[in-house]
Order: structure tokens, then C-alpha cells, then sequence
């Protein structure tokens, strides 16, 4: 693990940087967290598109219209923009921590495999987060729009990182036991003969 590098990543084949997914708060607190750990690199993962949301004001990415506004090294901060799931899963496994920020949406795929690699997910204390971190147990939770607590909990992670190996060891047995392939899929197919009250055929 490296203990200077922290990652933003979204999805690696379409997710953008943009405030449904927190990018604002991330970014600034990033340029908290680097004018007390200079040595910081943050790594942000995904398009420059808007997705969901709304392009910034006067148009182009909220990636460039940010930056002119925040004081933070470019040399601490890298946009690699979309990669191949397998360098985001590398990511995931040497990091000191995984941000994952979003508005009350459909909970993505990328946390669970975060914590699958055994990340240290600092996630906004939103539902859908919810549903899987249990602050100070298997990571920790900040609020939404608080960039300020973003920083606290990103300084905490890289200034005392043998404090979170027990969160992150927890992390990994969720997945484990919540979300196994076989047993998702059995759970998926109870709820489809119920919907459909016909029985399936099960293979396996």
C-alpha cells in the first residue's frame, strides 16, 4: 500500500467527474489535504463528460472550470482519465483510500469491488452508501458536501494507515459474505419466481 496515494475512481468505461459523484468536494479537499502532506497523490478516475448532470457554467468540463479555481499542485493530482478495469482493481489494492462520493443514487458496482480489494472507502454518508459501510467498522462515512471532513478523514487515512487495517480486513468480509456471485444470483431468482410465480430452472 502506498500511503501518499489516494483514488477517486468511477466507473472505468463511462462515469464522469461531476458533482453527482462528489468531483467538487473530492477536488477541494485534495487541495486540503496536499497544503498539510505534500507528498499526497490523488488520483482521479474518469471521463470529462457530465452523465447525469448539468455542464458547468459557460460549458466544458468541471474537471478545467475547478481547477482555475482551487490553489493545488498539478504534480499532486493525476486525471488519467477512463482505464482498463484491471490497472482501476491495481488501484484499488495499493491505495490509502478509495473516495466514494454520490448523491442518493443506485449504489455502483466500483465500492464493492473497492472493498472486495481491501480499500479503506471513505464514502459520503449517503443510503446507498450506507447500505454497505458501517462507519468505523468496514470504512468511514462523511457528509456529502463537506469538504472540510473529506480532508479530515483522507489525513487521518494517509498519517495513521495501521489504524484502518482492521476496517479495511472488514471491508473484504462483507463482500464475502453479502455479495457472493452464487449467492446473488439465487437471491435474484427467488425474487423472479415470486414476481412471476413460476419456478425457474436453476443451473448449478
Amino acid at each position: 500500500m502506498c500511503s501518499g496515494l489516494v483514488v477517486l475512481p468511477l466507473s472505468p468505461l463511462s462515469r464522469d467527474l461531476e458533482p453527482y459523484r462528489g468531483f467538487p468536494q473530492a477536488l477541494e479537499a485534495a487541495a486540503k489535504v496536499v497544503r498539510q502532506r505534500p507528498d499526497a497523490l490523488f488520483v482521479f478516475v474518469g471521463g470529462d463528460g457530465t452523465s447525469y448532470g448539468v455542464p458547468p457554467p459557460g460549458g466544458g468540463s468541471w474537471r478545467d472550470h475547478l481547477l482555475e479555481s482551487l490553489d493545488i499542485p498539478r504534480e499532486n493530482i493525476l486525471f488519467p482519465g477512463v482505464v482498463p478495469h484491471s490497472v482501476l482493481r491495481q488501484l484499488f489494492q495499493i491505495s490509502a483510500a478509495h473516495l466514494y462520493m454520490t448523491y442518493p443514487f443506485v449504489l455502483s458496482w466500483s465500492v464493492l469491488e473497492a472493498m472486495a480489494c481491501g480499500a479503506l472507502v471513505i464514502g459520503s454518508d449517503t443510503a446507498p452508501v450506507r447500505e454497505v459501510i458501517r462507519a468505523g467498522r468496514n470504512g468511514l462515512l462523511v457528509p456529502f458536501f463537506d469538504a472540510d471532513a473529506l480532508a479530515e478523514a483522507i489525513l487521518g487515512a494517509l498519517e495513521n494507515p495501521e489504524r484502518h487495517v482492521g476496517m479495511r480486513a472488514a471491508a473484504r468480509r462483507t463482500v464475502e459474505r453479502r455479495f457472493r456471485l452464487a449467492d446473488c444470483l439465487g437471491r435474484q431468482q427467488d425474487m423472479l419466481e415470486k414476481l412471476s410465480g413460476k419456478p425457474l430452472i436453476r443451473h448449478g
